[in-house]
């Protein structure tokens, strides 16, 4: 019997080809058929690094270094301190001026109380007087005031004394000693003359620094240069002033 011939199998219909694989199959021509390509939205594409982290970097890059800054911070406040210090000095100044126009301060008044010759012979004590015309001022004077004992115009002993304070219309006595180097002729010949005094006339100069205090208020420091002409009748025995005569000049 002929043998019949069954049919071949029929194969199933071919899908149409997608067209968004062929459209990326297009625009990226060197993929392999094997290869899954991934589209993302535009919305949700991440940069690296992210914005807010970039700004940072800007800022970073663009800022001084922190030397640079201290040197600026060190700067201003030298300029400022120059400037208190500038406004300061100029205000001292001001008030100093105002105490003196205002107030009218008088300077204080010195005189020599006593005066004579240690036994060593190149050592003087003396005590001096201060009085403080004033009457609303009292006087504060500083420390290191220095005292000069000169005959016929050489310096021949040296001294200083303390500090001390003045109330209004105050008077006050201290004491001074003064150290020289060698005994003048003159002061030998009064010392040793018992029988006839010898008169001997020294100069006397003196350097004090002070202030003048109202209350609250107060002046610049002062410098006060006084000058005193003295005469003794004698350095031997009990010795007398018989005249002198000071000037206070202020500074």
């Amino acid at each position: 019997m002929e043998e019949r011939l069954r049919p071949a199998p029929s194969l199933p219909p071919e899908s149409p080809p997608d067209k968004n694989y062929e459209s990326s199959k297009l625009q990226s021509p060197g993929i392999d058929l094997s290869t899954y390509v991934v589209r993302v939205p535009k919305d949700q594409v991440y940069r690296f690094p992210p914005p807010e982290n970039a700004r940072l970097a800007e800022l970073h890059q663009t800022s001084p270094p922190k030397q640079a800054k201290t040197s600026r911070c060190c700067l201003c406040c030298i300029v400022v301190s120059v400037v208190l210090l500038v406004l300061l000095i100029v205000l001292g100044g001001v008030l100093g001026g105002l105490f003196s126009m205002l107030l009218s301060p008088k300077d204080p008044k010195f005189s020599v109380e006593s005066f004579k010759v240690a036994e060593t012979k190149e050592k003087y004590s003396m005590s001096l007087r201060v009085q403080n015309p004033n009457a609303d001022l009292g006087i504060s004077y500083k420390n290191n005031n220095h005292v000069s004992l000169s005959l016929d115009g050489k310096q021949i002993a040296k001294g200083d004394y303390t500090s001390m304070k003045q109330d209004p219309l105050d008077t006050t006595s201290f004491g001074v000693a003064l150290k020289g180097s060698k005994t003048p002729k003159k002061v030998e010949e009064s010392i040793k003359n018992t029988k006839k005094k010898v008169a001997v006339t020294f100069s006397l100069a003196i350097q004090s620094r002070a202030r003048m205090k109202m209350g609250l208020l107060s002046s610049g420091t002062m410098t006060f240069h006084v000058s005193c002409i003295f005469k003794i009748d004698t350095l031997a025995n009990s010795t007398r002033i018989l005249s002198q005569q000071c000037q206070t000049k202020r500074n």
